[in-house]
């Protein structure tokens, strides 16, 4: 789909459930006064999008820019999904719009008497937001993903999870595709079209594939005192939740509340929908009893009644009994879906990643063919673990999303030969027993031959690393630079090894965010030496960039 230019035209829609769903939010926020949060954000500038489409009003937006300046560089900061010429025209669209503009030094004017509140998915992240605890208590609030679920006319599979969640998504969309059925998909942060712009392709039989991170789950479930919102269906028709693992415990406070975010995303569902969850991991074990609907499990370890698991060294994968649910405890017959070795990209993670997809495109009517034919052509995708080219014989994987802990160790787990692994970067208030998964993936591998740190937590990250063995401890360098740890690799690294990023930490001490920092990877890699020719003509490289659709 190309970046959407035009305001949204709501006249394209053609399918009757989805004209009828729009005329339901339409007729839900008649003689509202709106209030939309962060207008220079995609999440802001979209809703309005919709809203003034829909005839909605009067909408007043809030933003913490001081001024207009301001407003057009934060958004232009926050819209890389459009080229810039359209990037340009949307902004104009936005400032001529009919809408009443506040800034910082007006911020939050007025919405405690708002008839409804839109709010994008880290808001209490912010501290000027304080206000809005109290207030959403009282004022009904939505956001862009409850838009999404309101509106989309067909069945929605929903991905959450700490790690993996993109990449089970696209994952589950290419299977929906390659089986020959209409699919939508889209990830969640702003290298990705909204859904919303899609609108004119969404029918009762398309698929809406999302991925869903914590910060968009904290305002899913309807809240404030409004009943007729509390109608609506928050849950997808097929839920999936990958694993979890100790990561945005600043946004929740702990363990448990994060996973309590996680495990919303099933708990609106019925009878007739279905739950993914990973039996490998006791968090996600432990939300069987959230759902209403049916359970598919996912397992490395053991086979399982529904879903998709691994034995023999191969993928299998038993689906559910039907579209509405089992019948029976075990489903229909398990096959074969391939062999582990026919898995381009190598590890636990990668697996794990696969088996999740097959179970959920198994709830969605895949059959295995289509399944398998999108597995042996994936080859990742940008920031995401994916195999970045060979250059002077060693092989390069850019890791740069891994950012926290456990999704670097991943990566680490996966790689079956000698490698250098360049880590770091910034994480809040880091201490060396963050890092423990890393370590102990680097214990478990034995393989690693340099570890070259980067950015702020590289003393806290060495710290770390002094807890391995003697005898398992790689050589530390403390590069400073991804320019300088690159240079360090190419100095260190042997022809058959491979270089990984994979930093667990974010990296916003020395770059804007883990898409520079991956570019910058990828540029720096031919001072390895020459590139070698990929033999399969690259797979399917498709970029996390856009709305995908057929």
């Amino acid at each position: 789909m190309s970046a959407p230019v035009a305001p949204l035209d709501l006249a394209r829609v053609g399918d009757p459930r989805l004209r009828e769903r729009l005329d339901r939010v339409r007729e839900l926020l008649a003689g509202r006064a709106v209030h939309v949060l962060a207008p220079s954000g995609t999440e802001g500038s979209t809703v309005i999008d919709f809203l003034l489409a829909l005839g909605v009003g009067p909408i007043t937006a809030h933003d913490l820019a001081p001024d207009a300046a301001a407003f057009a560089a934060a958004f232009h900061r926050t819209h890389p999904w459009l080229e810039e010429p359209a990037r340009a025209a949307a902004l104009r669209r936005l400032l001529g719009a009919p809408i009443t503009l506040h800034y910082r030094g007006r911020y939050l004017e007025g919405i405690a008497d708002a008839g409804l509140v839109v709010l994008p998915q880290s808001w209490f992240r912010h501290p000027e937001n304080a206000p809005l605890r109290a207030v959403r208590e009282q004022v009904p609030c939505t956001s862009m993903t409850r838009l999404f679920f309101e509106v989309a006319p067909g069945p929605v599979v929903g991905v959450t999870g700490t790690n993996g969640k993109f990449t089970v998504a696209m994952l589950v969309a290419e299977m929906v595709r390659q089986a020959g059925q209409a699919v939508v998909a889209s990830g969640n942060d702003r290298t990705h079209v909204p859904a919303l712009y899609a609108l004119d392709r969404l029918t009762a039989r398309t698929w809406l594939v999302l991925e869903v991170s914590n910060r968009q789950l904290v305002d899913l479930a309807p809240r404030g005192r409004d009943p007729r919102l509390d109608e609506v269906i928050y849950s997808p028709h097929i839920g999936v939740v990958t694993n979890l693992a100790p990561h945005h415990l600043d946004d929740h406070g702990s363990l448990e509340a994060y996973a309590a975010v996680k495990a919303s995303l099933l708990a609106r569902q019925g009878p007739g929908d279905h739950a993914v969850l990973n039996l490998d991991d006791p968090h996600t074990r432990a939300m069987v009893g959230v759902t209403a609907g049916t359970v598919s499990w996912f397992s490395a370890a053991e086979p399982v009644e529904r879903g998709a698991w691994v034995a023999g060294g191969r993928l299998w994968v038993r689906p559910p009994d039907g579209p509405g649910g089992a019948a029976s405890a075990q489903g229909r017959p398990a096959r074969p879906v391939l062999g582990l070795r026919d898995l381009p990209l190598p590890g636990p993670a990668m697996v794990a990643n696969a088996l999740a997809a097959c179970a959920a495109a198994a709830c969605a009517g895949v059959p295995v063919e289509a399944m398998a034919a999108v597995l042996r052509r994936f080859r990742g995708f940008p920031y995401r673990f994916a195999y970045a080219g060979t250059f002077g014989g060693v092989a390069a994987y850019e890791d740069s999303l891994a950012t926290n802990p456990a999704a670097a160790a991943a990566a680490i787990r996966a790689l079956g030969r000698p490698f250098l692994l360049i880590a770091g970067g910034w994480r809040r208030g880091a201490t060396p027993q963050d890092f423990t998964p890393m370590v102990e993936a680097l214990q478990a591998s034995g393989l690693c031959k340099a570890v070259l740190l980067i950015g702020a937590a590289a003393p806290v990250l060495a710290a770390a690393l002094d807890a391995l063995p003697a005898d398992r401890r790689p050589t530390v360098v403390r590069a400073g630079t991804l320019e300088a740890a690159v240079a360090e690799a190419a100095r260190l690294a042997g022809e058959g090894d491979a270089l990984l990023l994979s930093p667990g930490c974010e990296s916003f001490d020395q770059f804007a965010d883990y898409r520079e920092r991956g570019d910058r990877f990828r540029a720096l890699l031919p001072q390895l030496g020459p590139a070698a020719p990929d033999p399969d003509g690259g797979g399917d490289r498709r970029a996390p960039g856009k709305v995908t659709g057929n």
